[in-house]
């Protein structure tokens, strides 16, 4: 949590904010809402068009600047599953998307809109009753940070202790499989996505991940078993992990250690330690999935933060961490493994193993599975350092991805398993193409293939 100061309560509350719709009913309307706007924006602008002697296509009337605002506007004031599934889209379709919903889905990672001080009032109380300042001697009602699903605030305890607490959005949790449903029914209308893309399986899997998200005790124990599967990492000195504190916490209410830093992009701004940082979260992610068999699968930048003086890399946010079987860990070192050596028989065989041909989509688009997994291991063939900052294999990703798009028949869900997962991996790539670092990748790989016991 970036270091703040905190205001002694009861003054400097933040009238600031819009509220969150909190029943099912509301956030369905606000929904219904959006879709008759955006129905009549539609009416609007094909009759332009067909007034000067064009016939429009469906696509080029939804993806217009003001339509494309509209609904990154009401999925960041709605917040909570209403953002999430946007997100989870986006890691499934990703370069396959427009560039227009991307642009949406891009804003909803980072975006996110706090809550009135009184609603914040309201979900205290609900938790710990008309007296819960009585807690604290200290109590910041300007948050630190605001995200999908709760946002941040800094207090101090009776007893000293100087705590983050996460507080959650009043009817997210209660919301998750209406607000999903309402969401992708929204997306589909709008011709956002297409009708033949199945996308049942990244559902379910969104609902399942969003339930545990949502639930602040098990992002609790999330923490808890990170912090002890750390203690054996031998790069643990060079990382921070908030405390838990249960007697401070609730499904709603999240209390760690509050720790102090500066965000990551600030603070490595052309700095020499951004290569060192950027070699250590890459060897912190081989580490959780080919060690701990546990990783953490959500690659904002907030949530990370750096403290100068220690050169320490703070870690913050553990909600969607994601257990990995030892099966998924051995089938897909195979796969990283026949990629690097370009290995198509081995690389098939192997995301087989893992459930990628299960469609006949997924058949079809064999040769560009086999080429876009090969390419994205590029950095773990590199020898020596692997420029980010120059590198284009974004945009070839893109190029490969592309192909698959123009055709949305074609289009198929990977495993929800991999896809958590490529989420991380893509993250991370473009978080050090965002800081320009050059990473000697390809020794991390080599490292952990030595201590590999498969």
């Amino acid at each position: 949590m970036q270091s703040s100061r905190s205001d002694k309560h009861p003054v400097s509350r933040t009238r600031s904010g819009k509220k969150v719709p909190s029943s099912r009913f509301s956030r369905l309307v606000s929904l219904g809402g959006l879709a008759s706007r955006l129905a009549g924006n539609i009416a609007v602008e094909g009759s332009k068009k067909v007034a000067q002697g064009h016939r429009p296509r469906i696509n080029e009337l939804l993806l217009t600047p003001n339509n494309v605002k509209k609904v990154a506007d009401k999925l960041a004031t709605m917040r909570g599953a209403a953002m999430k599934v946007g997100q989870l889209i986006s890691m499934d379709a990703g370069t396959m998307l427009p560039p227009e919903l991307s642009a949406v889905f891009d804003r909803l990672r980072s975006d996110g809109e706090v809550m009135p001080a009184t609603q914040l009032i309201s979900v205290l109380e609900k938790n710990w009753g008309a007296d819960w300042q009585s807690r604290f001697t200290q109590f910041s009602f300007k948050p630190i940070a605001a995200a999908s699903i709760g946002q941040v605030h800094s207090a101090v305890c009776q007893d000293g202790r100087h705590i983050a607490l996460k507080i959650q959005y009043p009817g997210v949790r209660e919301s998750i499989d209406s607000d999903i449903a309402n969401v992708v029914m929204l997306l589909r209308l709008s011709g956002f996505i297409p009708k033949s893309l199945d996308i049942e399986p990244l559902i379910t899997e969104a609902k399942e991940q969003l339930k545990a998200e949502s639930d602040y005790w098990v992002e609790g124990e999330h923490l808890e078993s990170v912090r002890h599967k750390l203690e054996s990492y031998p790069r643990r000195d060079e990382l921070i992990t908030p405390l838990y504190y249960p007697d401070q916490s609730s499904r709603d209410i999240l209390a760690m250690s509050f720790e102090s830093g500066e965000p990551l992009e600030q603070a490595l701004a052309n700095a020499p330690q951004r290569h060192q940082i950027m070699e250590l979260i890459f060897d912190l992610l081989f580490t959780e999935l080919f060690d701990f068999g546990l990783v953490q699968t959500d690659p904002n930048l907030a949530n990370y933060l750096y403290q100068p003086d220690t050169q320490k890399l703070v870690l913050l946010d553990f909600g969607a961490v994601r257990s990995y079987t030892p099966d998924f860990v051995r089938d897909y070192w195979s796969a990283i493994e026949a990629a690097v050596e370009e290995d198509e028989e081995q690389l098939a065989a192997a995301l087989g193993k893992l459930g990628f041909f299960n469609t006949s989509a997924a058949v079809a688009n064999k040769p560009i599975i086999l080429a876009i997994f090969m390419l994205a291991v590029e950095p773990l063939r590199c020898e020596g350092m692997y420029s980010f900052g120059s590198s284009n294999i974004a945009l070839r990703i893109h190029e490969l991805g592309m192909s698959i798009s123009k055709d949305p028949d074609a289009w198929h869900t990977p495993p929800p398993d991999v896809l958590f997962l490529h989420r991380k991996m893509a993250g991370l790539y473009l978080m050090a193409a965002r800081l320009d670092t050059q990473v000697n990748v390809r020794s991390i790989f080599l490292k952990t293939q030595r201590q590999m016991n498969f």
